[in-house]
């Protein structure tokens, strides 16, 4: 896991994926009122949601996203999972430990978009363990 934002970055203060999406109002307001999102700006061609550090964009497209999904850390994954159930997500993937020391859940937006919600549970005895297994189970 990188570094939390500092409040002083040396030159990249954030960075925020860009989706095409059909629905740009409707986008917004799943992120918004199921994902506990803020939109300040929004129309039927292009929105901002954002929550804490983390921002999306959209703009209007003809299609869906594809070939993309969506890597959200959070600091109390668990929080998070029973706060968005609530509020109606649909959980593609409940709250797991992974062997390699993050745990995560998965959910998809209105437009199909997966979107991995973790947090890191490294110790360097995690890193090694499942540096290790890739490197026994490696096709390479």
């Amino acid at each position: 896991m990188p570094a939390l934002p500092s409040s002083s970055p040396a030159q990249f203060v954030q960075g925020a994926p860009v989706l095409h999406v059909a629905d740009v109002e409707a986008t917004a307001a799943f992120y918004r009122d199921v994902l506990g999102f803020t939109s300040d700006f929004g129309d039927e061609r292009y929105a901002v949601v954002w929550r804490d550090n983390s921002a999306i964009h959209f703009v209007r497209d003809s299609g869906h996203p594809s070939g993309v999904h969506l890597f959200q850390w959070v600091k109390d994954i668990d929080a998070y999972h029973r706060e968005i159930v609530r509020r109606g997500a649909v959980v593609a993937m409940e709250p797991t430990d992974q062997p390699y020391g993050i745990r995560e859940f998965v959910i998809r937006d209105v437009n199909g978009v997966a979107i991995v919600f973790a947090r890191t549970s490294i110790t360097a005895k995690t890193v090694r363990r499942a540096t290790h297994r890739r490197r026994a189970s490696s096709p390479w």
